[in-house]
C-alpha cells in the first residue's frame, strides 16, 4: 500500500463507525467517476473557488433543500429513517 493510501486509512480510522457510511458512499461515487473518465478532463477555466462551481446547473426551486439533500439520499438508499 502506498503512503498516501495508508494516510487515508489512518484518517478513516478516526471517523466514528456510524459516520463511515457517508465516506464509503463518497468513495464509491469517486471510483465510478474515475472509471468513467479514462481520458483526462481538462477544464477551460480554473475556478477561484470550488464553492458554487455547479451553480449554473442548479434548479432555483430546490436550492432551499440543498443542505439536507445528500444526507437524506444516503438515508433513503440504506433504508435509514
Amino acid at each position: 500500500m502506498t503512503r498516501i493510501k495508508e494516510h487515508a486509512v489512518e484518517i478513516l480510522q478516526d471517523i466514528p463507525d456510524d459516520k463511515v457510511i457517508h465516506v464509503i458512499e463518497l468513495l464509491k461515487g469517486l471510483r465510478g467517476l474515475y472509471k468513467q473518465s479514462e481520458t483526462p478532463v481538462v477544464q477551460e477555466v480554473t475556478p477561484d473557488s470550488v464553492m458554487g462551481i455547479c451553480s449554473k446547473y442548479a434548479n432555483p426551486a430546490l436550492i432551499h433543500l440543498e443542505k439536507e439533500a445528500w444526507g437524506e439520499a444516503v438515508k433513503e438508499k440504506h433504508g435509514i429513517h
